[in-house]
């Protein structure tokens, strides 16, 4: 048996037995069973990564969509977290807000140890999204406008952060078209925000991911200051298949380089660049052997020096 079909098994029956646990177990010591089944997700994804075993992103959030998502009612959800954090300090109740603490914490120590594994593998407001968008019939907005709509993200964070210490309750829960999904119920303005996300899905790979989601831009922000970054060796032709596959646009071919930009602020570590690469020449590096420094703000690329950015071939 080779090593990655060992490490294949091992994933799977990771995530299974993560499952089971939480089903049948309910329960490890303090854990809720839903904390169980995310650092078991998560566990499983940072295995499929090193070994670059790709195929195995769509059963693990299949998992996440299935267990986190409808089985308990997106229950389990960052922003939530972070908000619940918020609260807890604005009412000084810091000490009983441990639980939140312990996931965001694990979070944040994944992305900056292994890349943004959470959003591209675990998460399943992201699962869906995945699930509906049809390559064949993406559109990418123009790269102003993409960058723009991507700053809506940073305001939406500071609010869900700030609005619970000053206001003493949680805000976001109450716009999030997820909750309303795998919960099946909501008010009306909020199920039509919901149509308009699951349609958009279709078209455009992950909108809520990139345009909304507060945690998503936190994410984006610690995989920028991360220890690891996608980057290709002296083997690179830079011949752009690998930034034609990144569905997140996170890669881009700009002049004067042989080798592609990877911008960590907008990747997911989904592992398309690499099954795209004909050379097998991406990697993750540790951050001093990374050729491709981050972008000055999250979300925008590096330019060459006349200010021009090359579209992928």
């Amino acid at each position: 048996m080779n090593l990655r079909r060992a490490a294949s098994i091992l994933v799977l029956a990771l995530s299974a037995g993560t499952v089971f646990i939480a089903v049948f177990g309910q329960e490890l010591g303090p854990l809720p069973a839903k904390l169980i089944v995310l650092f078991g997700l998560l566990a499983a994804s940072v295995l499929a990564v090193r070994f670059r075993l790709a195929w195995l992103r769509f059963p693990i959030l299949l998992i996440s969509v299935g267990y986190l998502g409808f089985y308990e009612g997106s229950c389990l959800c960052p922003n939530g977290s972070m908000q619940n954090i918020a609260l807890a300090a604005g009412n000084s109740t810091l000490a009983k807000a441990g639980i939140y603490v312990l996931e965001i914490g694990v979070l944040f120590a994944v992305i900056l140890l292994f890349g943004n594994i959470y959003c591209g593998w675990v998460c399943h407001k992201g699962g869906i999204q995945e699930f509906l968008f049809r390559r064949s019939r993406g559109l990418r907005l123009p790269e102003r406008l993409d960058r723009n709509l991507r700053l809506l993200r940073y305001p939406l964070l500071v609010l869900i952060l700030a609005y619970p210490v000053l206001k003493g309750e949680k805000i976001f829960n109450k716009i999030d078209p997820f909750k309303v999904l795998f919960n099946l119920a909501g008010p009306t303005p909020i199920l039509i925000f919901l149509g308009l996300v699951l349609l958009a899905s279709i078209f455009i790979y992950r909108p809520y991911c990139r345009y909304i989601c507060p945690f998503g831009a936190a994410a984006g922000i610690l995989n920028s200051l991360g220890f690891v970054r996608m980057g290709a060796d002296h083997r690179c032709s830079g011949c752009g298949k690998c930034a034609k596959a990144c569905p997140a646009g996170a890669v881009r071919i700009v002049p004067g380089r042989s080798d592609p930009v990877v911008d960590p602020g907008l990747c997911f570590s989904c592992l398309e660049c690499v099954q795209a690469c004909p050379r097998d020449c991406l990697e993750r590096k540790p951050v001093p052997g990374a050729d491709a420094a981050p972008a000055s703000i999250p979300g925008r690329f590096e330019e060459a020096e006349d200010g021009s950015v090359k579209d992928p071939v």
